[in-house]
């Protein structure tokens, strides 16, 4: 419970001063407790991010690993049920924590990456980098089972995140809540559409 507590101070704090900007004085603050018991528990602020974007990261993977062995075992009988899988499994880890999903966000828009210690760092790019792998290894499989066009699978999976991202991070400025934006699922179901439409093969059944 006292992890819990202080990782909830650290995302309200992060998302109201911005990472660069928070302090731990101002997280102990908003915990409740004093700065030497976060670190107990926590080295760094450094430590204290990547344990807020660790169950976000993790998600991600979860849910492109389980697309890529139901790939394997050929369960997909269509593009369009991979594409929206893919787009689904994005959703799920956003929906798991979407404050934590926008500080990510925010994180690297602020080009802060390079911010981050050494050991930190490596962990992230890692784990990031596994989970475009896997993206990327999806992509392949499906354009090897004629599901997928012909494609670039590092510019499929770069436009397929940024569609995603970007769509978040706009809803976010044009809604006034962050909590419940009607228009966000709507448009990222389009999103999908419009990838669906331009990236899928036809159903043979479709063709005749």
């Amino acid at each position: 419970m006292r992890i819990e507590s202080i990782l909830e101070a650290a995302k309200k704090t992060f998302i109201s001063k911005g990472y660069a900007k928070a302090t731990m004085d101002e997280i102990a603050l908003e915990a409740e407790i004093s700065k030497p018991t976060i670190y107990q528990y926590f080295k760094s602020k450094d430590d204290l991010f990547f344990s807020l974007m660790l169950p976000v990261v993790e998600k991600i993977g979860t849910q492109l690993k389980s697309i890529k062995e139901s790939l394997a075992e050929r369960k997909y009988s269509s593009g369009d049920h991979l594409i929206h899988d893919m787009f689904e499994g994005l959703w799920n880890s956003y929906a798991m924590a979407p404050d934590v999903f926008r500080i990510i966000q925010l994180f690297q828009q602020a080009g802060l990456v390079q911010e981050l210690n050494p050991e930190v760092r490596t962990s992230l790019n890692e784990k990031g980098g596994y989970n475009f792998k896997l993206a990327r290894q999806i992509i392949e499989m499906g354009i090897a089972q004629n599901l997928i066009k012909e494609t670039n699978p590092y510019e499929y999976v770069d436009v397929f995140w940024g569609l995603f991202v970007g769509i978040i991070q706009l809803e976010d400025i044009k809604s006034q809540s962050k909590i419940d934006n009607k228009y966000l699922k709507p448009t990222l179901k389009l999103a999908e559409k419009i990838l669906i439409d331009a990236m899928a093969k036809e159903k043979l059944q479709d063709k005749a």
